[in-house]
């Protein structure tokens, strides 16, 4: 099979996946959900708070499935190519567990304000949550510098039709959003809103295509 080939994606084991993997998310971002309403964390969450939970969630949970499932070289090589499970040889190994740290690194980066703001800590406590936020950046991009690395060719295109479809995308959707919030047509929206919509329309946009070019 060529590199560059597309995979064929409508198989059982990858909309079994694909299934799994969406209830086990919103399981996970649910109970988040409802402890956070026990403890009286979200009674001034914002849409993007709860959205941006859910994310979190989702970003975490499917980073700890892909480090845990490093460990087993069939789970591996089954999620790199249904079609074809052999075991996973060790560069896609380390491949799926950088892939899995930058999943599960990201969900905290993105829970953590959300989290911190609503605990109402003092100055001093939120300046130290944003030191860590910013060390742990540092280190996701390290892990994510190692992943393009360790990326074959089709993963490297896929990032790289990810990431040219959000720019335009995204870029054009502010831009006429900005103008209408300056016209006095449209709300006001925060930063915070902007990387809420951003994270959820990436994530939908590398779910599409991972899941066209036979990734499950």
């Amino acid at each position: 099979m060529s590199t560059l080939e597309k995979r064929p994606y409508f198989t059982r084991t990858r909309l079994i996946q694909f299934a799994v993997g969406m209830v086990v998310g919103g399981l996970a971002g649910y109970g988040v959900g409802q402890l956070a309403a026990e403890i009286r964390l979200a009674d001034d969450w914002r849409w993007s708070d709860a959205l941006g939970m859910i994310v979190a969630c989702l970003l975490f949970t499917l980073g700890a499935v892909m480090l845990v499932a490093s460990f087993n070289r069939r789970a591996i090589g089954a999620m790199l190519d249904p079609g074809d499970p052999r075991p996973a040889g060790p560069p896609q190994v380390r491949l799926a567990r950088q892939q899995g740290w930058v999943l599960a690194l990201g969900g905290a980066m993105m829970a953590a304000p959300i989290l911190a703001a609503s605990l109402g800590l003092p100055y001093g406590l939120r300046a130290a949550a944003l030191a860590g936020l910013i060390a742990l950046f540092i280190v996701q991009t390290v892990f994510n510098l190692a992943f393009w690395q360790s990326a074959d060719e089709v993963m490297r295109r896929m990032v790289g039709e990810v990431s040219l479809i959000c720019f335009w995308v995204l870029q054009g959707a502010l831009f006429l959003w900005a103008a209408g919030e300056k016209l006095g047509l449209a709300p006001a929206l925060s930063t915070w809103d902007c990387l809420t919509v951003l994270m959820i329309f990436y994530l939908a946009v590398s779910a599409v295509i991972g899941f066209r070019r036979g990734f499950a």
